[in-house]
């Protein structure tokens, strides 16, 4: 055929060779009708740069020689068979970090694209990539169509059949990743190894055993969070394994690709230092209850142990952040056993400490699912993975907090378009 040795020809760079290039394979807008199938549990989370994805042989070469002509005389290239392949290949890449990538995210991967092959920049446009992004908008939608055609678990959650009857529009109540889970929904697993966990979950000397068991079933559980809304005391009936802080850090790192707890008591200790700088410099009324928090200042005493601070620093940086730690925290002595157990059938979400002696545990929905822990630090790192685990909202009176946990701490979603401004300040004077 003769134009092969043409297309094989690396010192080509007009834009009729281009042409020529492109005209001899049509697959670039073919090859993914049918998309390939994505994997079925996520391995990373959305990365700080986003790394373009090499594109088709043809593409490849057409950016190649574009990227020559634009460094030339800054001659765009606009093939649009050029624009449909990758288009297509970004949409396939990007789906293998969230199936419902924000406008920050389509904007990071659009610059990532035209920092790469210039030729692509967009003369006029906003940064010379806002084409781009709108375009991988409307692709992402497509491509996800696709995808749901051939049954995706994802994306069939969001299908009228599997809705309720007064939901069935195609845009209401659609269930994606609200706290930016990275396997939000995975792919089915058959119910018998549920009832064989809880049967194994009997046996002593079975760590491994329930570990390999529960990484098979989570997408068991995750159908039974997202589609079901199961109550928690019933669910804990289902999957009592789940409720054990080993097993909560492993369905965390199913859920996000990062260990929980060694993250955020990490990111606690590197932040802590000036946390409390920053709560000892806090005046009026909210200095003056961070002072008073615990019984404790707010960590100079050199003497004072590790443990001891985290939880000081908890308690003030809830209060710093203009809420209250009564909201999330109760306290209770060891003579008033009978009043905290009245008290937290009545909570939603709540952590108890009861002191002499100590005692820490979760209640959620009124029901204690998690008891005998450590520490209120390790308490509150374990309920931001129940929340994730149980696909549970933020308390509202505590959204803030639960920000500062899931943004600073373990460091999800930080690309989401609307942070608070609270947060923002707060994250501004820590790196200052």
């Amino acid at each position: 055929m003769t134009t092969v040795p043409q297309e094989r020809n690396p010192d080509t760079s007009s834009v009729s060779s281009v042409d020529v290039l492109l005209s001899v394979d049509h697959r670039t807008s073919q090859d993914h009708l049918i998309p390939s199938p994505p994997p079925t549990e996520r391995q990373n989370l959305w990365p700080a740069v986003f790394p373009i994805p090499t594109f088709s042989y043809n593409t490849e070469m057409a950016l190649r020689q574009g990227n020559e002509k634009f460094l030339k005389d800054g001659t765009p290239l606009t093939v649009p068979s050029v624009k449909s392949d990758i288009l297509e290949r970004l949409a396939e890449s990007m789906f293998s970090y969230t199936a419902y990538p924000n406008d920050p995210q389509r904007a990071a991967v659009a610059r990532a694209l035209i920092e790469k092959h210039p030729c692509l920049r967009e003369p006029g446009s906003f940064n010379g990539c806002y084409g781009w992004q709108q375009s991988l908008r409307y692709k992402c939608v497509n491509y996800r169509s696709k995808l749901k055609a051939h049954g995706n678990p994802e994306l069939m959650r969001n299908t009228s059949k599997h809705k309720l009857d007064g939901d069935k529009k195609p845009a209401k109540n659609i269930k994606r990743p609200r706290k930016s889970e990275v396997n939000y929904l995975p792919d089915d697993s058959p119910e018998r190894v549920r009832l064989e966990l809880i049967a194994t979950s009997r046996t002593k000397d079975n760590a491994q055993v329930l570990k390999d068991m529960m990484s098979r079933t989570d997408s068991c559980r995750r159908r039974e969070v997202v589609g079901q809304s199961v109550q928690v005391a019933e669910f804990k009936e289902r999957w009592p394994v789940l409720f054990h802080p080993t097993h909560i850090n492993e369905e965390f790192r199913r859920c996000n690709t990062i260990p929980l707890e060694s993250t955020f008591i990490c990111q606690l200790d590197h932040y802590m230092p000036k946390f409390l700088d920053l709560f000892s410099s806090k005046g009026g009324a909210v200095g003056q209850r961070m002072k008073s928090v615990h019984g404790a200042d707010t960590g100079e005493d050199p003497d004072s142990s590790v443990v001891k601070k985290r939880d000081v620093t908890l308690r003030c940086l809830i209060e710093y952040v203009g809420e209250s730690v009564q909201d999330l925290v109760s306290d209770y002595s060891k003579t008033a056993e009978d009043k905290m157990q009245k008290d937290l059938e009545t909570q939603s979400m709540r952590i108890y400490v009861c002191h002499q002696p100590d005692a820490v545990g979760i209640i959620i929905d009124g029901s204690p699912v998690l008891t005998g822990l450590d520490n209120l630090s390790r308490a509150c790192c374990l309920l931001l993975g129940l929340t994730y685990a149980l696909n549970l909202d933020y308390p509202p009176k505590l959204a803030k907090t639960f920000e500062v946990f899931q943004r600073l701490f373990v460091g999800l979603d930080t690309l989401q378009p609307k942070l608070t401004s609270k947060y923002i300040s707060l994250k501004n004077k820590l790196l200052t």
